[in-house]
């Protein structure tokens, strides 16, 4: 495409799209976000807004990608005490993902990639990329490690030099530094809090909601966050999943060259 501005999907026309996918731009990059509750200074999309972050650096990394539309919408009842907050089942946005890469294929897309930002996402992308990889010609690169991307979340703010760690990362240093760096006029900065900061069992979380633990809505401490560590995290991060989809490609051409 002529510029950064045109990476994204949407932004351009059917014959533009066709255009791109007969230059060779035959990956989409799909950001898979939520809209819920993230304390009293974070807006509902935080996690969309982290997630086509992620989703157009790595993109601006290629030259035959471009961002697809976010999905906006997760499985997120553990927030639905708190207002504003949309949850749908996990068998809706498999559903959801399965008719969006099937789509994409009717498109004349060859290569999708999966990229949640949302705790609540990654297990159902898991599910879906399993069956995706059995079931659609399209070639599909997931990244569906919850475990893995919360680890790579605070290897960035070691990196940025906070003297911080988040176990379970939900609206505290983490989320708002990336909030700072690539959204900083959605940050409500006078109400920066501390929230819980204790152990976090999954099961309880899920089962009794998050405001058995913080009645803000925060988990951690969001006040040591800052711009230039959000930037650092998210710098970071784009350095692994860049990798990672690149080794994920590679091994499915093998894959295929071996079987011929």
């Amino acid at each position: 495409m002529e510029s950064d501005e045109r990476i994204t999907l949407t932004d351009l026309t059917w014959r533009e799209v066709e255009a791109a996918v007969d230059a060779g731009r035959t990956t989409v990059i799909v950001p898979i976000g939520a809209t819920e509750q993230h304390g009293p200074h974070l807006p509902l999309e935080t996690d969309s807004t982290i997630g086509e972050a992620i989703a157009r650096r790595l993109a601006g990394r290629r030259t035959d990608a471009l961002v697809g539309p976010t999905i906006r919408f997760g499985p997120s009842h553990e927030h639905d005490q708190f207002p504003g907050t949309i949850s749908i089942s996990s068998s809706t946005l498999a559903r959801l993902l399965e008719e969006y890469v099937a789509s994409l294929e009717r498109s004349g897309f060859e290569r999708v990639v999966l990229v949640p930002s949302h705790g609540g996402n990654f297990s159902v992308v898991e599910t879906v990329h399993r069956e995706l990889a059995r079931s659609s010609v399209v070639d599909v690169v997931a990244i569906a490690d919850l475990g893995r991307y919360l680890e790579f979340l605070n290897e960035g703010l070691e990196r940025a030099d906070v003297d911080h760690r988040e176990p379970v990362v939900h609206a505290g240093a983490i989320e708002t530094a990336l909030m700072l760096a690539v959204a900083p006029e959605s940050v409500r900065t006078d109400r920066t809090c501390a929230g819980y900061d204790g152990p976090v069992s999954a099961s309880e979380l899920y089962r009794d909601g998050i405001d058995a633990y913080s009645e803000t809505g925060v988990l951690g401490d969001a006040r040591p966050a800052t711009a230039d560590a959000g930037a650092t995290i998210l710098a970071h991060l784009v350095d692994v999943y860049s990798a990672h989809i690149d080794a994920e490609f590679d091994a499915l051409d093998a894959e295929r060259d071996g079987g011929r």
